[in-house]
């Protein structure tokens, strides 16, 4: 048959291999070597995807139950240990991605499907042909009807919350003087006569001031002065007013003393007399 230009022809084996390169991704996409083993316990997937915090942690929580519910289905589909490593390397890559740029579900889909690609085609260097056509559909599917169904809420668990404070502040506006009319304004005359009622209201109030705090500082003085004197006061004159009242309250109770037995006779000969009757 006829050649091609420059003497290759394009069914060749050769026109092939170049097609089929060109065609080829750029760069593979590094997959996590997970080393998995058949029949892990919860504690034992934790351990291995560093999550022994998933107890307390709710993301972490979250995490471990995604990665032992991908590690059940491996174990439903009798997916060897390499096809399981790579599922559950490809669903950690997927979630990382998803979670670090916050990517929309189109475009977390679309690298999921470039993972399962890579994944799925025998295409060294670029691509291994680890899953078949119909494991990389069911894959998808089940990703479709899991971790996409509830993409948003793996979103809103895992994407770090931005707390804005607002906080309402009244505009500050500068208030003009409100002046009064014209009307009621004051001729020079007025106002004069005016401060010089308020001076002497002022003056007459410092003077009531001052003559209330003179009062006080004399009744000050005054009872100063009388402790004073009361202080200076002699012993003996002390003692000498204290025995005269002494002795005229002596006096006064004898006083007072035969005069209520006076009136208490008078009372008793009343009362004898009254009997008698």
């Amino acid at each position: 048959g006829r050649h091609a230009r420059g003497g290759v022809h394009p069914r060749s084996s050769t026109a092939r291999l170049k097609m089929t390169q060109m065609s080829a991704p750029a760069r593979k996409v590094p997959l996590e070597d997970i080393p998995v083993r058949p029949g892990m316990t919860k504690d034992e997937v934790a351990e291995l995807f560093d999550l022994r915090d998933y107890m307390k942690n709710e993301r972490s929580g979250i995490l471990l139950d995604l990665y032992f519910n991908c590690l059940a289905y491996a174990s439903t589909c009798g997916f060897t240990t390499e096809k399981t490593s790579t599922f559950l390397a490809i669903v950690k890559a997927v979630h990382v991605k998803a979670v670090s740029e916050t990517q929309t579900i189109a475009n977390s889909f679309g690298f999921f499907k470039l993972l399962a690609t890579q994944s799925s085609v025998q295409r060294p260097p670029y691509s291994l042909g680890i899953f078949s056509f119909a494991e990389m559909k069911e894959m998808s599917e089940y990703m479709l009807s899991t971790y996409y169904r509830h993409y948003k809420i793996y979103q809103y668990a895992f994407t770090t919350l931005v707390r804005m404070d607002v906080q309402h502040v009244e505009p500050l506006f500068e208030t003009s003087v409100a002046f009064e009319p014209l009307g009621f304004a004051m001729t020079e005359e007025e106002y004069d006569a005016k401060q010089e009622e308020i001076a002497r209201l002022a003056a007459e109030a410092k003077a009531k001031e001052e003559e209330e705090a003179a009062a006080l500082e004399e009744e000050e003085r005054e009872a100063r002065l009388k402790a004073e004197y009361e202080a200076a006061m002699p012993e003996e004159v002390t003692t000498k007013v204290a025995e005269v009242l002494a002795a005229s309250m002596a006096q006064m109770k004898e006083e007072l003393e035969a005069k209520f037995a006076e009136q208490e006779q008078t009372l008793l000969a009343k009362i004898a007399a009254l009997e008698a009757k």
